[in-house]
């Protein structure tokens, strides 16, 4: 299958927080999967709206080529919904974990968009996500489509790689105001094998990709802003509820009391970007020596 360049930008979210408008990768850099070989995938359905989870080893499908190492995962999306969402984690699971690469395909199976394993980043453990590498991508199938497909997979070079680990030591000297110790952090080896999770959420919007067309081969891109015009506001810091803040705060006393104090500054960290006035307290009370 020949690639063909394409005039598009992607809006990228990373761990939750707006990031600048990134220009999408040149697709010559993907793997060159022939039509044929196309052919042989399933490609497994995901629902709008489904938080769908995989199992690299169970759920992956042999596909012969010399740039993909283990198995990969296919899936087909619904295209007529407006906007898709995608947030894309790979759990750290072991210290090993899957580095994604994602290949995006239009109606006909013409690979529109490409996301290396450099697009998705390293995010600590909140209160419900332990470690992993996590990325959104926010994609506008053009009218007339009833789907997308994504082709998700590593590579031979992203195994041979792995990812630095936040250190508790290091984080906890940090948020106590001592000098980190010279210790080495810990890293997760990268793996063919993994766990990821996938949420679809839709909405009616420009600010994405243009996967694919109605016009029989040609291929457009959304209007959007540059990174130079684009306005990027922070969500607004409401209260928490009370049952919610202290449900937080319980968190964080039980992560110091396990000594895992990496998890509790992501907890404090966490409350406090939902509106919390008492977390920070709690934390540095808990880690406080008794008198």
């Amino acid at each position: 299958m020949k690639y063909t360049t394409l005039a598009f930008l992607l809006s990228l979210t990373l761990g939750g927080l707006a990031a600048p408008v990134f220009a999408a990768e040149d697709n010559n850099t993907a793997p060159a999967i022939t039509a044929s070989q196309l052919q042989t995938i399933h490609w497994q359905s995901v629902q709008a709206g489904e938080n769908a989870e995989f199992d690299m080893n169970a759920s992956g499908q042999n596909l012969s080529l010399n740039q993909i190492s283990g198995k990969v995962l296919a899936l087909q999306l619904p295209a007529d919904h407006g906007t898709l969402t995608l947030r894309l984690r790979s759990l750290i699971d072991g210290k090993q974990v899957f580095s994604p690469n994602v290949l995006v395909l239009d109606q006909q199976q013409q690979p529109a968009a490409f996301y290396s394993s450099n697009q998705f980043s390293y995010q600590p453990a909140s209160l419900l996500t332990g470690d992993r590498l996590e990325g959104t991508l926010k994609l506008s199938p053009a009218p007339g489509q009833k789907s997308i497909y994504l082709l998700i997979y590593t590579t031979p070079q992203d195994v041979a790689q792995h990812t630095t680990l936040e250190g508790a030591v290091k984080a906890y000297a940090k948020a106590t105001g001592n000098q980190p110790p010279n210790i080495p952090d810990p890293v997760a080896q990268h793996s063919v094998q993994g766990h990821l999770s996938l949420k679809i959420t839709t909405e009616r919007n420009n600010d994405a990709v243009t996967i694919g067309s109605n016009h029989s081969g040609i291929a457009a891109a959304s209007p959007v802003a540059t990174p130079a015009t684009q306005e990027i506001t922070a969500p607004a810091v409401t209260g928490l509820l009370p049952e919610t803040e202290n449900h937080f705060n319980l968190q964080i006393r039980q992560a110091v009391k396990n000594s895992d104090m990496a998890r509790a500054l992501t907890l404090v960290g966490e409350a406090e970007r939902l509106g919390s006035g008492t977390a920070r307290t709690t934390f540095i009370n808990s880690v406080q020596p008794r008198k």
